[in-house]
């Protein structure tokens, strides 16, 4: 028996949810989306029809599967819902710091992409990424030139990481580095994944402020590999919840911590 329709349902909601469901369960019918979602055979046709044609899943007989961008898009959507209000109020006092005519790094993360989507009023801004979803967020602004530098993409992941050219990465000249993390502790910013950990430390040392934006959530969890010891930290943005340990920690390390 299919579930009764969820009047309060949007259109877009419905789609998210054939999205989450084709993610879960790899691939599924047309007539299970319809019995899961509580609407017509022929509204799910639509749904795929409009999903397909936006490159997210992929039309079988009778129903359909999640495709790669699909995925992708997903579980980048899951990591950015993670604390949002505290990675937009980051991305705010970040995005203070952004003049036009200056160069910029913003690292993959999902803080950095709330940072890209504060600063596409700039002009004469040159922006430095390895993340996918940072570059095409600043693709239609016309005052921002973006590079992307990295060479392979991580699985489950919107970063390219190893260098194409690490020679370049040593010579390029960042006024403003902003840099998200896996962890982070009296020990610096770290990473888990060792190739993205060296693209970072080589931006690090490219930048003349690096600057951590960080949630509370990161800090006193360690990774594999420290992408940024104190000494090269000039400031970390981070929120409210820190834990006051860890942070007066930093700043007996003479690097600046806001916390907004």
């Amino acid at each position: 028996m299919a579930q009764p329709p969820d009047p309060g349902m949007s259109p877009e909601r419905r789609r998210e949810q054939i999205m989450s469901y084709l993610s879960a369960h790899d691939r599924a019918s047309v007539g299970d989306l319809s019995h899961v979602l509580g609407v017509s055979e022929v509204t799910i046709r639509k749904d795929l029809d409009l999903l397909e044609s936006q490159g997210l899943l992929l039309r079988t007989h009778g129903g359909a599967m999640a495709s790669g961008r699909g995925r992708l898009e997903l579980h980048f959507a899951t990591r950015e819902q993670q604390h949002l209000e505290q990675k937009r109020r980051i991305a705010q006092r970040a995005a203070a710091l952004i003049h036009s005519g200056q160069r910029i790094f913003l690292d993959a993360s999902t803080t950095a992409l709330q940072v890209a989507r504060l600063i596409k009023d700039r002009e004469e801004l040159t922006v430095v990424t390895n993340g996918l979803y940072t570059a095409l967020e600043l693709t239609f602004s016309p005052g921002v030139t973006t590079v992307v530098v990295g060479g392979t993409m991580r699985h489950r992941s919107s970063s390219l990481v190893g260098s194409l050219n690490a020679d370049l990465l040593q010579r390029l000249r960042i006024d403003l580095g902003f840099f998200g993390a896996r962890g982070v502790t009296a020990e610096g910013l770290m990473e888990g994944d060792l190739d993205e950990a060296q693209l970072k430390q080589r931006l690090v040392q490219a930048s003349r402020l690096t600057v951590g934006i960080v949630d509370s959530s990161k800090f006193g969890l360690s990774a594999f590999s420290i992408f940024a010891l104190p000494h090269e930290i000039d400031r970390i943005i981070t929120d409210t919840a820190a834990p006051p340990a860890i942070v007066d920690a930093l700043r007996a390390q003479e690097i600046a911590i806001e916390l907004v």
